[in-house]
């Protein structure tokens, strides 16, 4: 369990940085600064691609340690056994694989424009990342 437990210190201070991201990026916004508040989207982007990555290894983990069940090698198959489990609803679940599919975008073809257009989604991905962790640990 020791091991679970560092993982997920891991994701919650991942997810803090991307909490950071959003408030620099409000604060750029306060002062006008097109430069900074592209600075701060292009932070919430990198953040919230590792916030993702620490998310799912963190619930394959739970799902090993928890429900000893080790054929959740995947992303895709982490977050339906999300589903599965209960610790989000099938709409959620929806917005899960949504958000795998904006991870890759950010990160296996870089493509600025595209990632301009998956930045809004970040903060509904972000609540939701924080929502289930926190079903976990009620």
């Amino acid at each position: 369990m020791e091991k679970l437990r560092l993982s997920r210190s891991l994701l919650t201070n991942a997810l803090a940085t991307l909490a950071d991201s959003f408030i620099a990026e409000e604060e750029a916004v306060e002062l006008g600064n097109n430069r900074l508040i592209l600075a701060a989207q292009d932070s919430s982007i990198q953040r919230f691609e590792y916030c993702y990555e620490s998310f799912w290894k963190f619930l394959k983990l739970y799902f090993e340690k928890k429900f000893n069940i080790e054929d959740v090698n995947s992303p895709r198959s982490v977050f339906r056994m999300c589903v599965e489990k209960g610790l989000c609803t099938e709409p959620e679940g929806v917005v899960l694989l949504a958000m795998l599919e904006d991870r890759n975008k950010t990160t296996h073809n870089y493509n600025a424009a595209q990632v301009r257009d998956i930045y809004p989604n970040i903060s509904n991905y972000y609540d939701l990342m924080i929502k289930i962790l926190a079903s976990i640990y009620e």
